[in-house]
């Protein structure tokens, strides 16, 4: 049932409540009459909450795929990686530079794996003394990440 019905019904019940109210003036069963009218107008007027209540179902939750909790990991190892670059390249400059090496630029590759750790696999220097920044940077993150020289510095 639409709005516009609803609203119908309800203007119908009420003046038919009104006139018979009228016309019963004096009846000895006017206060029943009343009751009824009243009951009926209730109805009217409930009925279509109650059958929007009977319509209504919960959504299958087996139609949504779950492709949107992989996106969202996605994005979040992504931002890790990001930032963990990020905080990487300042740790080294700072040992680079104690160690007495100037660079002018260093990039990290970190990959996030599936099981969540993280990896570096390459770090780019932009320095003159490629072996010294070599040896600092193998110190601080292992043998088996590979340091590239970008360039002269």
């Amino acid at each position: 049932m639409d709005i516009k019905a609803a609203v119908l019904a309800v203007c119908a019940v009420s003046a038919a409540k009104s006139l018979i109210g009228q016309m019963a003036g004096s009846v000895k069963m006017k206060g029943q009459l009343r009751l009824i009218l009243d009951i009926l107008l209730a109805l009217v007027i409930t009925a279509p909450f109650v059958s929007g209540f009977a319509d209504f179902s919960l959504p299958d939750i087996s139609a949504y795929e779950l492709s949107d909790s992989s996106y969202a990991q996605e994005l979040y190892d992504r931002a890790l990686a990001e930032r963990t670059a990020s905080n990487l390249s300042d740790i080294l400059t700072e040992q680079l530079a104690a160690a007495g090496i100037g660079c002018g630029k260093i990039t990290a590759e970190v990959n996030i794996l599936s099981d969540g750790s993280i990896s570096i696999s390459r770090v780019t220097v932009n320095t003159e003394d490629i072996e010294g920044a070599a040896e600092v940077i193998h110190n601080t993150l292992g043998d088996e990440t590979e340091v590239v020289n970008e360039g002269v510095w």
